[in-house]
């Protein structure tokens, strides 16, 4: 029944529900009719019924598949793990979600330590550094649009932010977002096409930890009027506005008041999707009304992505689903769920891996080793949790 279901998300990922036609017609205006002397010829020609035309179809709607993951959180026994005799591979981390991230036309993660590269040793908690292999994997995984706004950015100063900038410029394929080399690069829109249609991307932080920032520019930080001058800019340039939000607090299960209040913000300036990230946990899925009706979808939190905390419901996490359908002159979220996963690691920091819910099982709840640090730990625990998180924007039937 699992791999069933893991199957339904990868078709749904893949096909978004049955596409439609819409049919238009042609209405033709009467035209003035003045008396005239016809010929019997004539007369004929105008007996013979008039052929009606064939009404043109519309042509079909166009379709682009989105998927999000939290926090790519690499603490050192992950770095350790992932260490090989020339260097590091961390794409076995990913393997097991691979599949689903590069069927999407559009993948983002927040990459949560800076990527700092030669002169920069690797390092965890609390100043996070990764080698640079780690962004190499999530490109070969299908992620095609990087965070960096987030609250360890700074962890090793303004050097390492802009050898991340820098690596990831040479990176195929690859939109990063969040950390800027200059006042000019800042004041750019990102925009990544797909299937012919354009998405602004825009990115802020509730802050740095406390790291200094040397330069201005070097992270976008969260201020109201900045964002809206940005969103003005971006909604120029672009179909659709995406905002990913680094904010929250650590471990809390549900929006804050804070998070809730900026959500609305967005909405209001037209915004059509928001990816939150930071808390470590899952929060919900929710549509918002924009001041003037627009739908903004935010998601508030998908919890880590990859990481070696210490409490068992930092292991859960969620990947967001949105499938954009643009028909006509506009582009809307005709589709959205979450796929819950599960982050899974055993004894001695080993066998690590991201699981998609539908491919985890009671035996390897068993084997993690979370179970000796927060239990207990189980599918029943994990389905609970993403039940309450998610409700019906849940992707799976648990208990089958």
């Amino acid at each position: 029944m699992k791999k069933r279901l893991y199957g339904i998300v990868l078709w749904w990922l893949m096909t978004c529900g049955l596409c439609f036609m819409l049919q238009g017609c042609i209405i033709a205006k009467q035209p003035e009719v003045h008396p005239v002397e016809l010929s019997s010829e004539a007369v004929r020609e105008a007996e013979e019924p008039e052929q009606e035309l064939e009404p043109e179809p519309e042509p079909a709607p166009i379709r682009i598949t989105l998927v999000a993951v939290g926090d790519n959180l690499l603490h050192m026994p992950i770095v350790r793990w992932c260490e090989t005799a020339d260097g590091y591979d961390f794409t076995p981390l990913y393997a097991e979600v691979k599949e689903l991230v590069s069927a999407a036309d559009i993948a983002f993660v927040n990459q949560e330590s800076p990527l700092g590269g030669e002169g920069f040793a690797p390092s965890g908690y609390p100043l996070f550094n990764s080698p640079q292999e780690a962004g190499l994997a999530l490109a070969d995984t299908g992620f095609n649009v990087i965070n960096h706004a987030n609250n360890h950015a700074l962890d090793k100063g303004a050097k390492a932010v802009l050898a991340t900038a820098d690596f990831w410029q040479d990176v195929p394929d690859v939109a990063f977002i969040g950390v800027h080399r200059s006042e000019e690069e800042q004041q750019m829109v990102t925009v990544v096409e797909a299937q012919g249609c354009r998405f602004a991307w825009l990115a802020y932080s509730y802050g740095t930890n406390g790291m200094p920032m040397a330069y201005g520019y070097l992270m976008n930080l969260i201020n109201k009027d900045a964002i809206a001058a940005d969103i003005e800019r971006a909604r120029a340039l672009a179909d659709a506005v995406i905002v990913s939000m680094h904010w929250g607090n650590e471990y809390q299960l549900t929006p804050s008041p804070e998070q809730r209040e900026l959500a609305q913000f967005l909405a209001d300036q037209g915004v059509m999707l928001v990816i939150g990230h930071h808390p470590h946990v899952v929060q919900p899925l929710e549509w918002l009304t924009g001041k003037d009706g627009n739908a903004t979808l935010v998601m508030y939190s998908l919890g880590n992505f990859v990481s070696n905390q210490s409490r068992r419901n930092t292991m859960l996490e969620g990947m967001l689903f949105v499938a954009f359908w643009a028909k006509e002159d506009e582009i809307v979220i005709e589709e959205c769920g979450v796929l819950p996963m599960v982050m899974h690691y055993e004894r001695g920091y080993t066998a690590q891996c991201v699981y998609p819910f539908a491919a985890y099982s009671d035996d390897l709840a068993r084997r993690h080793y979370i179970n000796q640090l927060d239990r207990p730990v189980s599918l029943d625990f994990f389905g609970s949790l993403a039940r309450e998180a998610w409700g019906d924007y849940c992707m799976l039937e648990f208990g089958e």
